[in-house]
């Protein structure tokens, strides 16, 4: 599993060289992470025609980036390449004031690349608790999730796009993938340290031909 964090340095760069000027003080804000899981691709991120990520390789992840509340152009494009560039994808969106959510670059079940996008639960978790949400963001079929030996997510119903949320109690777990039936990781393990009063998304991404990861996103909240 690799992963790489590019995080507030990015995200003040970006709101400062994009949003200047008092009408976007004024606009409410959202929260934006971004994972990048397409297998074999570095790409630039541009939002609204501007460049916010100009590097970013599969697995990485970015945290905490404040945008304007309301509709904005994602575009992904090549690395080296500008805005304006011919696109790899593209999706507008369009953002509540006070929301936070997951852009996922990833291949959706049929291999194709895709843009999704989650809206995140940040509330207050319990004491001594986390909130933990997996996500099957990878071109394959239905899967099951397991943690500590465990079964989180069983059945054949968690097909791509699909997301679960739970409660844990903060620990070290180790979180893997199976196919429905099976006890045998397809994906990970990985070892997930969960602190109390942190919301964890786990993205599951890749393909069977370019092999398979688990990118996680970590997200203060606070406990009540």
């Amino acid at each position: 599993m690799r992963k790489r964090f590019i995080g507030f340095a990015v995200a003040a760069g970006l709101a400062a060289s994009m949003f200047t000027g008092t009408a976007a003080q004024a606009a409410g804000k959202a929260t934006i992470n971004v994972v990048h899981g397409i297998p074999g691709v570095n790409v630039a991120i541009c939002v609204d025609g501007a460049k916010a990520i100009p590097a970013f390789a599969p697995g990485d992840v970015a945290t905490g980036v404040m945008l304007p509340s309301g509709a904005h152009a994602l575009k992904v494009v090549a690395q080296g390449q500008a805005c304006d560039a011919a696109a790899i994808l593209s999706a507008d969106v369009t953002l509540a004031n006070g929301g936070n959510y997951t852009v996922v670059a990833n291949l959706d079940a049929d291999g194709a690349p895709n843009l999704k996008v989650f809206s995140n639960a940040v509330g207050k978790t319990n004491a001594g608790k986390a909130r933990l949400t997996v996500r099957h963001t990878a071109q394959a079929p239905a899967v099951n999730v397991w943690a500590n030996g465990v079964p989180l997510i069983t059945g054949s119903s968690f097909t791509w796009g699909d997301s679960a949320t739970l409660q844990v109690p903060k620990g070290i777990y180790a979180a893997w993938v199976s196919l429905p039936g099976d006890f045998e990781p397809v994906i990970g393990p990985a070892v997930l340290r969960l602190k109390a009063g942190f919301a964890y998304q786990v993205y599951a991404w890749g393909s069977g031909a370019a092999g398979y990861h688990l990118s996680v996103v970590a997200l203060q909240v606070g406990t009540k």
